[in-house]
């Protein structure tokens, strides 16, 4: 007996709105959308978490130079993703390995940057120089969301970015619920939540009434957030009463490199990524400074039962590491997924040591860093590298 097949289309609208709810980006609900004529009724142009966003009302830090100026102006959330495409089935001219990434950033008037997938560098002035596509049709390619990358913007009651630093933003991360997290003014960090009038400042309590505030990087990870100083000391907080726990410690018999830390998560785990580096003193125009060159990083694993960063089996877990400004992300090498295109067991990051040259591309600060060899080679030196970012590929339309 011969079986009959169902089409997408034809399914209940009990099924759909089942299927819709889970989509987990919002490029692959706007792909959903635009398959079939049925599903536009069912799934909004502007997803619902859009919309909650700009709605926010997101008051300026204590910090503000005046109290009067939270009556002004206010905070809006921008949001950017970095995505990996790929060339659509049809298009014969690419290859199975081929892949391309690139940060978008959807301001919330609508205008859309290309921006370095690893900095917070646009180049919206310079597509035509440097042959980037200036719109990306997301239909034409197939699209996996990889990650987002969260600013704050000071704007007045119209919504008009204004061109004023209240206070240094270093990193933002957000839950499902809006609330945020922002890591500030060299290390402090601060939550707000919908509702709040001021932000919360978070501390680490170190004992005879000593408090310390200072951290280097914050993650939103299974729904708390997590902040880590430099000696790895982690802690989380709860999104909703802010309370403060113990995460995790370094493993006191094997120490915490010297470095500058980050945390990635994957699916499964939370890692911590310690950049190490080397100081070099030159000297130009006769004037001596101080250079910190990244010659390896050291990788650790959550402990959750331990409460503990431990070492762990990298080649098991097969995944590859990304470090950027104001982003980190991980990608699991699975079978055809990203083989041939990345190479498992390295970190792919940012440094302005290894800006080799005047003119800005994608990638133009990035070098990788390799645990098999432990080696750090600049981005330029190895094109099946450096291509996941520039330049573009040939399948990649172009617009004049």
């Amino acid at each position: 007996m011969k079986k009959s097949k169902t089409k997408l289309c034809d399914l209940p609208d009990v099924l759909l709105s089942s299927i819709i709810e889970k989509l987990e980006t919002q490029s692959n609900a706007l792909r959903l959308r635009a398959s079939c004529r049925k599903f536009q009724p069912l799934i909004p142009p502007l997803p619902k978490t859009l919309l909650e966003r700009q709605s926010l009302n997101i008051p300026l830090p204590f910090a503000s130079s005046s109290s009067s100026d939270n009556n002004h102006f206010h905070y809006s959330l921008i949001e950017s993703k970095v995505f990996a495409i790929r060339p659509g089935s049809e298009d014969a001219s690419a290859t199975a390995t081929t892949c391309w990434f690139i940060k978008v950033q959807e301001s919330n008037s609508g205008q859309v940057r290309l921006m370095d997938p690893l900095s917070r560098f646009g180049f919206e002035n310079a597509s035509d120089k440097l042959k980037l596509p200036k719109y990306l049709n997301m239909l034409d390619y197939e699209v996996k969301e990889l990650a987002q990358d969260f600013e704050l913007e000071v704007v007045d009651k119209d919504e008009n970015k204004v061109d004023e630093t209240y206070f240094l933003i270093e990193k933002v991360v957000v839950s499902e619920d809006f609330e945020i997290m922002a890591m500030h003014d060299r290390g402090k960090v601060s939550v707000w939540r919908k509702g709040d009038i001021n932000w919360t400042s978070i501390r680490l309590d170190l004992g005879n009434n000593c408090m310390e505030n200072s951290f280097e990087d914050i993650i939103y990870y299974k729904k708390k957030f997590y902040v880590t100083n430099r000696r790895g000391v982690t802690l989380y907080v709860d999104c909703k009463t802010l309370t403060v726990m113990l995460a995790a410690t370094p493993d006191p018999l094997r120490g915490l490199s010297d470095g500058l830390n980050y945390l990635v998560k994957s699916d499964k785990h939370l890692y911590l990524l310690v950049k190490c580096w080397i100081r070099m003193y030159l000297c130009r125009d006769n004037k001596p400074y101080l250079k910190l060159h990244p010659t390896r990083f050291q990788l650790l694993k959550l402990d959750e039962e331990k409460n503990m960063w431990v070492d762990f089996d990298l080649i098991s877990e097969n995944r590859v590491f990304f470090v950027g400004e104001g982003c980190c992300f991980s990608v699991g090498i699975g079978v055809g997924e990203f083989a041939g295109t990345l190479k498992r067991n390295c970190v792919y990051f940012s440094d302005s040591a290894f800006a080799n040259s005047d003119d800005a591309y994608p990638g133009w600060t990035s070098a990788v860093f390799d645990f098999d060899d432990y080696e750090v080679w600049r981005f330029s030196k190895f094109p099946s590298h450096s291509r996941i970012f520039w330049p573009p590929p040939a399948w990649i339309k172009l617009q004049d």
